[in-house]
């Protein structure tokens, strides 16, 4: 008996048809699942993909090269020529947000000629942008003095805030910038010889619009 045979009949679906109808459901299930949409007003994307690192080693050879890019706001200024934000770079997926990381390959400035409400683009929220590069300038990150890249924005793309995470909500101590492996060689946890502060509860840079 085949393993046709054996399976369960559904009556007006050949056994051959069956196989095909499964077949095909599956090309299909993987196809949406493999395929992110892009929001319409920060496409289409360039075909030269250019990204942060290589910019800074030659901004000169890059300027007024189109490019979109994304991270988390760490400041924002609004001026009487319009807004400057200050991004930490992240990756983006597919469907051009930046990722959920703690890798980053730095940060730049986005100029944008008109208004933007600072409590929406307040630290923390995640933005993607549509620009050109535009030179960069130097300005200071605490006492570091920082080569920030600028671009000037066509498009800001401000996403909407993720889910709190359910596993972090109910941890004092969590902060999701602090790497326990950094620099130390000690098993996770080790914070030197003090202690570290706790955090409020339900505390996610994200949701609260804390951001370091």
């Amino acid at each position: 008996m085949t393993r046709c045979s054996r399976a369960r009949s559904v009556p007006g679906i050949p056994c051959s048809g069956r196989v095909l109808r499964l077949a095909l459901l599956l090309i299909v299930g993987l196809g949406v699942v493999g395929c992110a949409s892009v929001p319409e007003r920060l496409g289409p994307l360039p075909d030269q993909r250019l990204d942060l690192a290589t910019v800074r080693a030659d901004v000169a050879a890059a300027e007024g090269a189109l490019v979109v890019w994304g991270g988390v706001v760490a400041g924002v200024d609004n001026t009487d020529d319009g807004t400057r934000l200050e991004i930490v770079a992240r990756p983006l997926g597919r469907d051009a947000r930046p990722r959920e990381t703690d890798v980053s390959p730095g940060r730049f400035r986005v100029w944008v000629d008109d208004f933007l409400e600072p409590r929406d683009h307040a630290p923390g929220r995640e933005v993607t942008v549509r620009g050109r590069i535009a030179g960069s300038e130097e300005a200071r990150i605490g006492e570091h003095v920082y080569e920030f890249v600028q671009v000037e924005a066509e498009v800001v793309h401000l996403w909407e805030r993720r889910p709190p995470p359910q596993d972090r909500r109910y941890d004092p101590w969590y902060d999701p910038w602090y790497d326990p492996w950094y620099h130390s060689g000690m098993p996770r946890g080790y914070y030197g010889p003090g202690w570290r502060h706790p955090r409020p509860l339900h505390h996610d840079p994200y949701h609260d619009g804390h951001f370091r």
